[in-house]
């Protein structure tokens, strides 16, 4: 079982600091092996944002004698001690990211006396992307040409010579771009958004890269991979490096708007200020408004064009020069965020599916259906996104409350997605502090999953099968902006409103993901006779066909917005109870009480059987523990020879089967009932 942690390290009761992890410890590498985690994620090796000679520090630089007293390693040691025990600590490459600290230094500036947090001792000055670039500080950071011995290029051939203004996105005023959710709030330090189109930057991350690999990493995250539409989102980026590369696309992708156009010329940045247009004007709060800016569609699309060739490009330079140095090709993964609709191009050069999961809250056992599916069956692991549910299970852990955070590890795992034990985890500096569960806890938890480990093996059981169409959330997300938002109008609410409620209701379903990697075709949907298209309003012709073909044997309901060559489909309730009834009608053979405070997965196993999860959220919100619920009965219309009962943390609930219904007594936080039929 992948375990994965959320392994920054940082201090508890203080701020969380991009993009200078803390140095580890040996004490926190036998934490992790308490723990059974073995994928550590935004572990080490971040530091290139403040500049690739302060990388070289963090990765190489000799530990004094007195934290060596404490088991004090660089991080070149620390991903060595983790290979040791079989434990893949990833490197994290921050994609947006141009970082400036504030500093002292001594009056020859020979010694560095404070770095971002400042004591009021010796000479102010800076630290950073600009500084590092340009050999100020020569008695104390490597030169650049150590690193560049022949210079970094714009795509015109001109030299970078600042790397903070040369590779800063610019707006179509000529503004940096910050990239403010990092910084730390009342701190003298800033954190610029770099132009990903420009291909100086991505010489300068495949500078990093190298040194990560050649440190010893056991593998690689990029971390915000969607750069371009964060500046998207800010007015965009207007560089000389966009506009010669956006007039290619425009090339390549004719349409009727380029017809009137120089295209040898054509500059989209002179373009739109001669039609009378501001930054104020590209804001992503504009919605809609932006969409009737002339090529603005176009300009979307060249940034997803160009977003995902940048991770190809760093999935292609890791594997061949870890081939080339380490003599193996190291693993490459990306923080997919939310499973977003844009993340698709990436994940086929994903070894592992890792992102950050927000809106976090007591229940999401929907999300985390739709996650497995869109993990396409490969590993990996999520970071939780701070919110005011992980703020309040921090406040239990300290009052050695720790039911909802138990809760909130398993159930992920009930569904076949992942969520990593925080370890030092960030929270968005919303508080001063950071993540630490309590370990005693996790450490019963891991060597429970551990001593349990093949009762969570996935394949989950239904007859009713729930389309995700990528293609429709992704135009979506783009052109109304508010595909993450289901209170908005407009956005890609039905899928998730209606698993949500077949979750709620007990009715068991799985998720079909579709995208241009993944069509959906006859084979897909064979073993189900239930259909549901919610959304899906761009399926291909082929698709569409397919759709048609199983409606001819089965049952089809299209919800929300719908393709009008599958409007016929449509399923028009007014309340949900009548389109529950409906799919409800044929006899299925899983059913059970109607408690909306258990949650439940029934999966095959191996050699025929099969695994039911049942998740208790019932969650007192005075004592902030979970309540026992006394007995849960659950129908399986198949002959049932034996069950077995395991439940944590408690360990005590039991089940008995007579007359065709399950009755589980004394329910756990989680209790697994294997059933051999």
């Amino acid at each position: 079982m992948v375990r994965g942690m959320h392994y920054m390290c940082w201090f508890k009761e203080d701020w969380n600091y991009h993009p200078s992890m803390m140095s580890k410890r040996l004490q926190q590498v036998e934490d992790i092996v308490s723990v059974h985690g073995n994928m550590l994620l935004w572990s080490c090796l971040g530091s290139g944002a403040i500049g690739i000679p302060y990388l070289q520090k963090e990765a190489f630089e000799r530990i004094q004698p007195r934290f060596r007293f404490y088991g004090y390693l660089n991080d070149s040691e620390f991903c060595r001690e983790c290979e040791k025990r079989g434990i893949t600590a990833y490197a994290v490459l921050w994609k947006a990211q141009l970082w400036e600290f504030p500093a002292e230094f001594s009056e020859d500036e020979s010694e560095l006396l404070a770095l971002n947090k400042l004591r009021g001792e010796g000479k102010r000055g800076y630290v950073g992307m600009s500084e590092l670039s340009q050999n100020r500080y020569p008695k104390l950071f490597s030169p650049i040409e150590e690193f560049f011995p022949n210079g970094l290029y714009r795509s015109d051939g001109s030299r970078v010579n600042d790397f903070l203004e040369d590779m800063a996105a610019r707006t179509l005023e000529g503004k940096k771009i910050l990239s403010s959710w990092l910084m730390v709030p009342g701190h003298d330090h800033k954190c610029y958004s770099p132009c990903a189109n420009n291909p100086a930057y991505m010489d300068y991350m495949k500078k990093l890269l190298e040194i990560m690999i050649d440190a010893g990493a056991g593998g690689i995250l990029l971390d915000e991979y969607d750069v371009q539409f964060h500046v998207l989102n800010n007015a965009g980026c207007f560089c000389p490096d966009c506009m010669k590369r956006f007039r290619e696309y425009l090339w390549e992708h004719p349409s009727k708007e380029t017809k009137a156009l120089d295209l040898d010329t054509f500059d989209y940045r002179e373009y739109l200020i001669s039609l009378g247009y501001h930054d104020e004007d590209l804001l992503a709060q504009q919605r809609e408004a932006r969409l009737d800016i002339p090529l603005f569609r176009a300009f979307t699309d060249f940034n997803l064009k160009r977003m995902e060739d940048d991770f190809r490009q760093i999935h292609d330079f890791v594997k061949a020069y870890s081939r080339e140095k380490r003599g193996r090709e190291l693993p490459v993964t990306a923080n997919l965020y939310n499973c977003l609709p844009r993340s698709e191009g990436l994940r086929q050069y994903c070894d592992t599916i890792c992102g950050e999961k927000g809106g976090i809250k007591l229940r999401q056992d929907a999300f985390y259906k739709f996650g497995y599916a869109y993990m396409g069956g490969k590993e990996g692991s999520f970071i939780e996104d701070p919110n005011e549910h992980i703020l309040q299970i921090l406040e239990d852990i300290d009052h050695n409350k720790n039911d909802a955070y138990i809760l909130f590890m398993l159930e992920p795992l009930v569904h076949g997605f992942n969520i990593a034990i925080s370890y030092g985890g960030w929270l968005m500096n919303f508080k001063k502090d950071s993540f630490y569960p309590n370990l005693e806890v996790e450490r019963r938890m891991g060597d429970w999953l551990a001593g349990h480990e093949e009762l969570f093996q996935m394949n989950p059981a239904a007859q009713i099968a729930v389309v995700y169409d990528q293609k429709s959330a992704l135009d979506v997300e783009l052109y109304t902006g508010n595909y993450p938002d289901p209170n908005k109008e407009g956005g890609f609410r039905t899928f998730f409103d209606v698993t949500q409620e077949l979750c709620q209701r007990h009715i068991l379903y799985n998720v079909l993901y579709v995208s241009e990697s993944e069509p959906l075709t006859d084979s897909r949907l064979a073993e189900y006779d239930t259909l549901i298209l919610p959304d899906a309003y761009l399926l291909t012709e082929e698709e569409k066909s397919a759709v048609r073909r199983f409606a001819s044997r089965g049952r089809a309901a299209a919800l929300g917005r719908i393709d009008r060559d599958l409007f016929d489909l449509r399923f028009g309730y007014t309340k949900f109870q009548e389109f529950a009834d409906w799919l409800m009608q044929e006899d299925t053979f899983f059913s059970c009480d109607a408690n909306p405070d258990v949650g439940t997965a029934l999966h095959k196993a191996p050699g025929g059987g099969y695994r039911l999860h049942l998740l208790n959220y019932r969650l007192n919100s005075i004592s902030r523990e979970i309540e026992r619920i006394p007995e849960f009965h659950a129908r399986l219309n198949r002959p049932i020879r034996q069950v077995r009962v395991h439940s944590f943390p408690h360990g005590d609930a039991s089940a008995c089967f007579e007359g065709g219904q399950l009755t589980v007594q004394n329910l756990d936080i989680e209790t697994i009932i294997e059933i051999c039929v």
